[in-house]
């Protein structure tokens, strides 16, 4: 069986394909960006260079897979334009099962990442594909714990006072990898994946500092963080921060919460906390 990983050289699809490879699934992984043959020394059985926006290069990608786990670029304008071709090319492939990443909550449209996974989720029920939607939290690893040790110092662009909760991409990695590997059983499945944290900045900044024995300060930024101006085109600069200013005056006001039951279920174990997380950050140093 051969599992087709889409935006497979970000985090995300990164850590999906080692989760899938662990499992002993032959992997496909596509990516517009060339670095995805990077991970066939990470075990991938292959790995195609393509744009999800370009027909021909979405049908030779689902071309003789099975299962489908699309993962959309992240705080892109056209996702869900992404989404039904990758949706469309799928169905008219004979691919037996189509894996989701949305995102907890899809339904807060006035947040444009969310309104895009919403669309796709939508697109993914009327395919007539048995699915599975797989809804993650706000990753623990938008925090990078080796870079905040280093200059001692933790920032966000929200407040530092409003919780959030959270989920170890290592788990939501390998959730994704088990229902790809067992299809029946998750079938017209949605399942929410939380973690069972729920921290404010402060508080996240205090955990880093108790396990790495360093005196970490605390400060809230303007937004948005992480995005260099001039990367893409204006349209889609534009686009992402006018996502990421919203993301983060939600973050800030209401903060963002879930529940940690369905993936303790999925695991079998409870979920990752964050000091998990800190402690093996810490560990390769």
């Amino acid at each position: 069986m051969t599992v087709l990983v889409t935006a497979a050289s970000g985090r995300t699809g990164r850590s999906v394909v080692e989760a899938l490879v662990r499992k002993g699934q032959l992997v496909r992984a596509f990516d517009v960006n060339p670095e995805v043959h990077d991970l066939v020394d990470r075990g991938a059985a292959e790995a195609l260079v393509g744009d999800l926006l370009e027909p021909r290069d979405v049908s030779s990608a689902v071309d003789g897979v099975r299962v489908v786990i699309h993962i959309g670029p992240p705080m892109h304008p056209r996702e869900a334009e992404m989404g039904h071709s990758i949706v469309s090319a799928a169905r008219r492939s004979g691919v037996q099962h189509f894996v989701q990443f949305s995102v907890t909550h899809p339904q807060l449209e006035p947040l444009l990442n969310h309104q895009a996974k919403l669309a796709v989720e939508r697109l993914v029920l009327l395919s007539r594909i048995p699915f599975t939607i797989l809804q993650p939290m706000h990753y623990m690893q938008n925090t990078d714990v080796v870079q905040v040790v280093d200059a001692e110092l933790y920032r966000q662009p929200y407040s530092l006072d409003t919780p959030l909760a959270h989920v170890d991409l290592v788990d939501v990695a390998e959730v994704a990898a088990l229902v790809a590997c067992d299809t029946g059983r998750h079938s017209f499945a949605t399942y929410e994946l939380c973690g069972g944290d729920f921290l404010n900045g402060r508080q996240l900044a205090q955990i880093i500092e108790q396990v790495s024995g360093r005196s970490i300060a605390t400060e809230e930024i303007s937004p948005p963080l992480g995005l260099q101006e001039g990367s893409h085109s204006p349209d889609v600069d534009d686009y992402q921060h006018d996502a990421m200013f919203r993301l983060f005056d939600h973050y800030g006001r209401y903060g963002i919460t879930g529940n940690p039951n369905v993936l303790a279920w999925l695991l079998g174990r409870s979920p990752g906390t964050f000091q998990d997380y800190v402690r093996r950050s810490l560990s390769t140093r």
